[in-house]
């Protein structure tokens, strides 16, 4: 198996992973307690084109020696098709778990003979999982019990974001147009902190504010400084990304042209039309299973939908990219498509 495109692709180099170091210290310290007989299976979680393949496969090259990686890139439909993580080595990391299920009756064999497997092993398990999918199976399969170590992957910083589209070029070979706006950070914040209520059984997220008073200082700083044409482009991918590293190179290529970038005639992907509710609906299986065909959503849809008029509808509007009868969100509308789905409640939180 080759890899979960939707994830990976032009996202970043897989050799480094220095954008993620916070979250690769996390794995190894788990790795180091697992050679202390100390297990917590590991699930790394994020939106598409978020990096979790690259974070996965650096753990793999730094640690060839115990681990296994297996790469799911489409919906594993039987159970001899997981027989790729079998292996002597003590470390299994696998990629693209949200292909191990699928909604329909006798969807989730595959995924109950992998839980299974994990919880009689002796091995640790590195998973990533789409965030949508992960959210969608752990209320109904608890899988954060198996998986009690989960790692969400955070937004690139403008730094970040520089490093993972300028590693193939050379600072010399490019010109940037600036010219756009650029919105500083704000130095108030909100982050979601769970509370346990018990009257309730799901633990609720409550924003709660925070002063930073880097931001406030990096805000006065600013201000007093004239952004060069470069820090302007690369603060606008990012913000225009939210620190998503295959949407910030999404919106780099299609603002490239040899040697120039240029952000003043990018136009991002709007959703000027209401989204008919069954065409939500198929959005939101593609979203979650991340490349999927014709042929499992007509299933999932139990042949209520005529699939074929909604899937131009949302190429028309340029949602979503077919490649090989594979149907993806495209990389500059998955922002739009989460807000939607959310906006729609088609998704879990």
């Amino acid at each position: 198996m080759t890899g979960d495109p939707v994830d990976s692709s032009e996202a970043m180099n897989h050799a480094s992973c220095t954008v993620f170091q916070n979250e690769f210290a996390e794995i190894q310290e788990v790795i180091n307690l697992y050679h202390s007989h100390k297990r917590e299976n590991v699930a790394i979680i994020g939106l598409p084109y978020s990096g979790k393949s690259t974070l996965i496969s650096a753990v793999h090259d730094t640690y060839k020696d115990d681990t296994y990686l297996v790469e799911y890139e489409s919906q594993i439909t039987s159970k001899r098709n997981l027989l790729d993580y079998r292996s002597s080595k003590p470390i299994f990391l696998m990629d693209g778990c949200q292909y191990l299920f699928s909604r329909h009756i006798g969807g989730f064999s595959v995924l109950d003979n992998f839980l299974n497997d994990v919880v009689t092993s002796s091995s640790l398990f590195i998973t990533t999982w789409n965030l949508y999918a992960w959210n969608y199976i752990r209320r109904i399969r608890e899988v954060e019990r198996i998986f009690p170590r989960t790692i969400f992957i955070p937004p690139l910083s403008d730094t970040g974001m520089r490093q993972c589209i300028l590693k193939d070029y050379t600072d010399a070979e490019l010109q940037f147009i600036g010219g756009v706006e650029v919105e500083l950070p704000s130095f108030i914040q909100t982050r979601d902190h769970e509370v346990h209520l018990p009257f309730k059984k799901e633990p609720l997220m409550i924003p709660i504010p925070s002063f930073s008073f880097d931001r406030l200082a990096f805000r006065r700083q600013k201000s007093e400084e004239t952004l060069s044409d470069e820090e302007v482009v690369f603060k606008k991918i990012t913000k225009m990304a939210e620190g998503n590293p295959g949407v910030g190179k999404a919106i780099w290529k299609r603002s490239f042209e040899y040697p120039t970038v240029n952000l003043k005639d990018y136009q991002p992907i709007t959703f000027n039309d209401p989204m008919i509710r069954k065409d939500a609906f198929i959005l939101g299986v593609i979203a979650m299973s991340g490349i999927t065909s014709k042929e499992y959503l007509e299933e999932v849809s139990a042949l209520e939908y005529d699939i074929n008029p909604i899937l131009y509808r949302l190429q028309t509007l340029g949602i979503i990219t077919e490649k090989n009868g594979g149907y993806q969100i495209c990389p500059e509308a998955i922002l739009g498509v989460h807000d939607l789905l959310r906006r729609l409640r088609i998704i879990w939180e």
